[in-house]
């Protein structure tokens, strides 16, 4: 695998007239920013990235303040590079430690500056990174665990095809939102876990999630506390059960998976680190290449004991 910090730096360049945004704009690392929009209906243009820079509530919203962060951007970069080699071969151990019979090699982590969900997002063309997010700002390694987390979704996308089968119309139908839910838990479950080794090696070595106001902290402190844990396996209980029959509102959705709560990145994680307790790695590695569709079921079982009536 490897690590492409041209977008960051074209993106930059452009800050001082000495690359035009679309220079920017067509660099591979937004393909996979256009793609990851599309999933979610999301129209996303070049004059996104400008309206953004003006301060405008766009799809790149959090760049207009880039100027003054631009420092700290170079800085964060520079850090990257000075440890590269290292980071990258990391990366890789966590990947090969839950799918080592895929091909690494050539994943590609990009690392540009823009695009409002999240720190990253990861799709078969590789995984994005950006780099002004305040989470790496304030916590620079946090750029290698999300950068195993994305790498995890594109292999995850490679096994599976899954995107090819989802699309803004299965976020609205109630066999669509059943097969999003299945996808996004077991996809999330995945990313969230890979990075796990990375987090317990380092152990507080440097700046962490856990200082800034992020969810990712939470997604790893609710492993260890069981009530919790039995809190959010309701939820994801009292959800799983409302979809199939008919279509609950998009936003309620929206939120139970990718916000509030985070139901795929915590239950799902919380299915995986019980699962190897009990089962060992190779049950993990099993459980990866399982369908999407039938993995919650499958290995439903494992959330039993935050279960009062199980």
């Amino acid at each position: 695998m490897r690590i492409d910090a041209t977008a960051a730096e074209r993106f930059l360049a452009s800050l001082d007239g000495e690359v035009p945004l679309e220079r920017v704009w067509e660099h591979d690392a937004y393909d996979v920013v256009r793609e990851h929009a599309d999933l979610l209906g999301r129209d996303i243009a070049r004059e996104d990235v400008e309206r953004g820079l003006s301060g405008e509530d766009t799809a790149f919203s959090g760049v207009a303040d880039l100027p003054k962060n631009r420092d700290r951007v170079r800085s964060l970069l520079e850090r990257v590079r000075s440890n590269e080699a290292a980071w990258t071969e990391r990366i890789e151990a966590a990947l090969k430690r839950v799918a080592p019979d895929e091909d690494h090699t050539d994943v590609t982590v990009f690392l540009g500056i823009g695009y409002d969900y999240g720190t990253g997002v990861g799709g078969e063309r590789g995984a994005y990174l950006n780099l002004h997010a305040p989470l790496f700002r304030g916590a620079p390694r946090e750029v290698l665990y999300t950068a195993a987390h994305e790498c995890s979704h594109v292999l995850h996308e490679r096994v599976h095809r899954s995107r090819r089968a989802l699309g803004p119309d299965s976020f609205e139908d109630p066999a669509g939102q059943r097969t999003v839910f299945d996808t996004v838990v077991h996809t999330e479950a995945f990313a969230t876990y890979t990075p796990i080794p990375l987090r317990r090696a380092d152990n507080g070595a440097d700046e962490s999630a856990s200082e800034h106001d992020n969810p990712v902290a939470e997604d790893y402190a609710v492993l260890s506390d069981d009530d919790r844990l039995a809190e959010l396996v309701a939820t994801y209980d009292a959800l799983r059960g409302s979809l199939g029959e008919s279509a609950v509102p998009r936003d309620r959705l929206f939120t139970h998976l990718f916000g509030g709560q985070r139901l795929p990145y915590r239950v799902g994680t919380a299915i995986l680190t019980g699962l190897e307790a009990v089962r060992g790695i190779e049950a993990v590695r099993e459980a990866f290449y399982c369908d999407p569709t039938e993995f919650t079921t499958e290995y439903d079982w494992v959330l039993d004991e935050y279960r009062s009536d199980a």
